[in-house]
């Protein structure tokens, strides 16, 4: 790569990228040598110059009431960069702070279908990690959703994804052996035996609450890191106490 081309790329214009180049190859002169030098007007190369004095990369002197111009060792180059990358990682980091208050959405789900809808968007987790279903009962594994389930876990394992389960009480044995015959899946049972009415799938940064016994049934999701986390410690304490 031509170097003025590569300065351009490092995010100097064309005519700061000229002034440098005069000023690497002059190393100390006035502002005088750099327009005969590249023949530039004497306000781009006064702007110039100050550019480049900001940046750290020329030194300005007063020798006798005129100024001289020095090319800063060119290693200051890297140095730019490098003040540029830390900045932008405390950026990026307060950024995302910012996004962790306000990246968070709602959705509500009518239907008879938000069973499907809800476990299917879990599908979009990333390899290697782990949904977790919570209150999973009757509305869950009724007959006619059975083969739905088997092949969202089919799909869910072919994706690296893991599942946890924790099942009402009156859910059948049969079921919850199925489940832990399947390929990244544990089930158990919940550690109370009352019929929990509200389903709960925590994945990622998202919670789902459906309650498929209301008329139309309804699922809401919300999208939130700190809510995720919360409901996923709270699944871990009961994970511990179920049988």
């Amino acid at each position: 790569m031509i170097i003025s081309d590569a300065l351009r790329e490092l995010g100097f214009s064309k005519s700061v990228a000229k002034v440098y180049l005069s000023m690497v190859k002059s190393g100390k002169c006035r502002a005088s040598v750099v327009m005969r030098n590249t023949g530039l007007q004497r306000s781009v190369v006064y702007s110039a110059l100050e550019e480049l004095v900001e940046r750290e990369l020329v030194t300005k002197t007063i020798s006798k009431g005129v100024a001289v111009f020095s090319c800063n060792n060119t290693h200051s180059l890297i140095d730019e960069i490098e003040r540029k990358a830390r900045l932008a990682e405390k950026t990026v980091e307060e950024l995302r702070n910012i996004q962790g208050v306000n990246n968070r959405e709602a959705i509500v789900y009518e239907g008879l279908d938000i069973v499907q809808r809800v476990a299917n968007k879990s599908l979009e987790s990333e390899n290697g990690s782990t949904v977790y279903f919570l209150g999973a009962s009757k509305y869950g594994i009724q007959a006619s959703l059975e083969k739905f389930w088997r092949q969202y876990h089919k799909k869910r394992s072919e994706k690296g994804i893991k599942c946890k389960i924790l099942y009402d009480q009156d859910t059948s044995q049969e079921i919850l052996n199925s489940r832990n015959l399947m390929p990244l899946c544990d089930a158990k049972y919940m550690p109370f035996g009352q019929d929990v009415p509200m389903w709960i799938a925590i994945f990622e940064d998202h919670v789902s609450m459906m309650i498929p016994g209301d008329d139309p049934p309804i699922a809401f999701i919300i999208k939130s890191q700190k809510s995720a986390d919360g409901f996923r410690k709270y699944f871990d304490f009961l994970w511990g106490q179920g049988k």
